[in-house]
């Protein structure tokens, strides 16, 4: 699952699940695209089948980086 780490002591926001697929494409509704400006980070875990059962995190941390705006 993928989630955005937002800025001071905000919790992680999924932004969705994330298959096995080599290449895949993730839309992120607009309204949370735009609190991507705000985040300082992305992380990827690993959860059960179909996602958090908790609406946080909750398996391991694969993958956790900073969020760039490029223009």
């Amino acid at each position: 699952e993928l989630w955005m780490l937002p800025g001071g002591n905000g919790a992680p926001v999924s932004l969705g699940l994330v298959s096995l697929d080599r290449n895949q494409v993730m839309k992120v509704p607009r309204p949370m695209a735009a609190k991507l400006d705000g985040a300082w980070g992305i992380a990827l875990s690993l959860e059960p089948a179909g996602g958090s059962p908790t609406g946080a995190p909750t398996g391991p941390v694969l993958f956790k980086g900073p969020c760039m705006r490029i223009l």
